[in-house]
């Protein structure tokens, strides 16, 4: 395997799907595992394809998506590092359920489904602490669908901005990690509607140039958004 960074296991045990494993099960499904590189557009696998992998980005993003009867996509997701792809594919013993596209260069660590399927048959209990896990990402989407309902355009878009930084106040400038066309999908809006929202969030400071964003005003862009219409 590629020799991982201090960066890459920081990572990797960060990872709410390895971060309970001890560190000699650990030690023997990152050896089994490999870091791969793509560049950006670069399927990862379609929907219905056995799923014989777990990925967990390392570096860039990654797009879940579903295509329609009508040729469109439906994005379920916008992947960022320290997430992973597919695992409930795995646990059930099906094919993918859904496509992913890399939407920028990125690396990812691929971890053989065999492999850790095996230390889930040895271990009872790390079998339980895998189940926590994917209650977790299932309460996220269903925090994601409500935030959706609750929260107007300007607001999710006002939140995404936000968790893109880690300051708290002040002012900081931000490159998107994907296009905008893929924000308005990962936000449920349309992209007239993201322009609208940006529009409306410039009197809280919001203001961009191409894939550049500045936020003049943490403090007053967070009050904004958890503040009820």
């Amino acid at each position: 395997m590629t020799a991982l960074s201090p960066k890459d296991m920081e990572i990797i045990k960060r990872a709410p799907l390895l971060m309970d494993l001890p560190g000699n099960v650990l030690k023997q499904l990152l050896e089994e595992s490999h870091v791969v590189e793509f560049p950006r557009n670069k399927l990862l696998f379609l929907r219905g394809e056995p799923a014989e992998h777990i990925y967990l980005l390392l570096d860039g993003w990654v797009k879940v998506y579903r295509d329609t009867p009508e040729g469109e996509q439906t994005v379920i997701g916008i992947l960022k590092p320290g997430e992973t792809v597919a695992e409930a594919a795995i646990f059930l013993g099906r094919d993918y359920p859904a496509s992913a596209e890399v939407v920028s260069d990125a690396r990812l660590l691929e971890l053989p489904s065999d492999s850790l399927l095996t230390l889930l048959r040895e271990d009872g209990e790390l079998g339980i602490r895998m189940l926590g896990t994917l209650s977790q990402r299932l309460r996220g989407l269903v925090l994601h669908i409500e935030q959706i309902q609750a929260r107007s355009t300007p607001q999710r878009l006002g939140e995404f901005l936000l968790s893109l930084s880690s300051e708290k106040e002040g002012a900081v400038t931000l490159d998107l990690p994907y296009d905008k066309s893929l924000v308005a999908a990962r936000l449920g809006m349309k992209p007239e509607s993201l322009s609208r929202a940006l529009a409306k969030l410039r009197s809280y400071g919001v203001t961009t140039n191409g894939h550049q964003v500045e936020l003049s005003d943490i403090a007053a862009l967070r009050t904004f958004c958890i503040t009820n219409d």
